[in-house]
């Protein structure tokens, strides 16, 4: 609590728009269902104005859409689970897969630790060295590692974040949670063989989940030079889902 001087609220999720699409999660739709005047047409026999109603919008699209956080269920390595649960026994059907899901993520407030790696670019991956540089303050256990690539473009083949090195530096020093605004947080380039190390290594060897897709622009202009922030993240509670769309809250 320590940390909130002003109780300026900066919002880090991403706008979901209909028609978008995200690499490996599909598009989105999002379109009329309801109109404002279907009320006085499916209710006739009620005393309804002309114009008097209400409207809704359905939405499809995957649970990994926009802004969204990694449940431990997202990820298997070599057959298992965070936990040692073997995918063989996973409850797959049309309610999703309930082991591990998303709802079993709890609201998370926690002290965050702001890394701004943006000078790096995409020539190499971010490292345990390029972290360890930028901390200026101590880690405690849990502490969320927000990781600033300054990189947040949809459906690039080639994308900033960190690599394997930088993933076991952060379960090392303690941190229960990491995030970026990079779509997938890792390293990705072309050419390379490796399949996703950090998002194995982090959710299913270490229960760490991952925030993809943050929205940081804003929050880096308003930290100047400060490195700590209280972040707030209410996943929703979609029984079977591998990840929950989000709207985290940075609380300065």
């Amino acid at each position: 609590m320590k940390l909130i001087q002003k109780g300026e609220i900066i919002e880090l999720g991403k706008t979901v728009k209909n028609g978008l699409y995200y690499f490996a999660h599909g598009p989105v739709y999002i379109s009329k269902q309801l109109h404002y005047d279907d009320a006085k047409r499916r209710y006739r026999d009620l005393d309804i104005p002309e114009g008097t109603g209400f409207a809704n919008v359905r939405l499809s699209m995957c649970d990994h859409t926009g802004t969204h956080i990694d449940a431990l269920n997202h990820v298997s390595e070599k057959g298992k689970l965070f936990g040692g649960i073997d995918i063989k026994t996973m409850r797959a059907d049309v309610d999703g897969y309930k082991d591990l899901d998303i709802t079993t993520i709890p609201p998370i407030i926690t002290r965050a630790i702001f890394f701004d790696v943006s000078d790096i670019g995409l020539e190499r991956e971010v490292t345990s060295e390029d972290l360890q540089k930028r901390l200026k303050v101590n880690v405690e256990k849990g502490d969320a590692a927000i990781i600033y690539t300054g990189f947040s473009k949809d459906g690039a083949e080639e994308e900033l974040g960190i690599g394997l090195d930088a993933a076991k530096w952060l379960v090392s020093k303690g941190f229960g949670l990491v995030g970026s605004d990079s779509p997938r947080t890792e390293y990705v380039i072309n050419g390379s063989k490796s399949y996703l190390p950090v998002h194995r290594y982090l959710i299913a060897e270490n229960g760490i989940p991952i925030i993809d897709n943050m929205y940081l622009e804003a929050l880096a202009k308003l930290l100047v030079g400060k490195q700590e922030f209280v972040l707030i993240v209410l996943p929703l509670r979609l029984s079977g889902a591998t990840a929950s769309p989000l709207n985290p809250i940075a609380l300065l």
